[in-house]
């Protein structure tokens, strides 16, 4: 990420940049090379000056939540295990990361509005290829495809993609993680995830609805 600009608004670039690191964080394993930068900037107490969403003194307030939960000892270890719990398993998800659980009437993976998605995923040629056999609503992998389309400056699919499939349950499935962990890096990335959807809408003029 690049120093963030006094009073810089985000625009379509710097939001991808954002979903990317998103999309890492919610998917990928704290020790994984696409995920330990951010960790080290908000070691560092950098991640106001770079993140390219939200007020300085929201940002210093969501970077002293996360960074209260690295200064333990074995603090990398922790984080693993509870990015394990969250997000892995083998027990139940406290929060389950697919749109469907919050969105289908039973709550089933590969419903209806998954198929939605494949649909408008395939329509827009995006694939997302994680390595995994699961599906294309999880919330991470829904960052990166935003992340795709608006790095090609594709605002009407971005603006389809968050209004349609993310936004509808986003909100459910944030409240749910906060609630879910008493790890303060993940719950700032909870308040980090609403900051950066929040701005979003005002960059794509999503009415608050949507």
């Amino acid at each position: 990420m690049t120093p963030r600009q006094p009073d810089a608004t985000m625009g379509l670039a710097e939001f991808a940049a954002a979903a990317r690191v998103l999309g890492a964080l919610f998917y990928r394993a704290p020790d994984d090379t696409s995920v330990r930068p951010f960790i080290d900037l908000v070691a560092r107490g950098e991640l106001a000056g770079l993140w390219p969403a939200g007020e300085p003194a929201a940002l210093d307030e969501i970077g002293a939540t996360m960074r209260a939960a690295l200064g333990a000892p074995n603090a990398l270890q922790a984080l693993k295990r509870e990015h394990q719990r969250l997000f892995i398993g083998p027990d139940e998800l406290p929060a389950p990361p697919w749109g469907s659980v919050y969105l289908e009437e039973e709550g089933t993976l590969f419903g209806e509005t998954t198929e939605a998605l494949q649909d408008f995923l395939a329509a827009e040629g995006v694939a997302l290829d994680s390595g995994q056999q699961e599906p294309e609503d999880h919330i991470g992998l829904l960052f990166w495809a935003a992340a795709l389309l608006a790095e090609e400056g594709r605002e009407a699919a971005v603006r389809t993609l968050l209004a349609d499939h993310l936004l509808s349950w986003s909100g459910l499935y944030l409240q749910a993680l906060d609630e879910a962990t008493t790890n303060t890096f993940y719950r700032g990335l909870v308040a980090l995830t609403r900051l950066t959807l929040a701005e979003a809408r005002t960059l794509l003029a999503l009415p608050e609805g949507a």
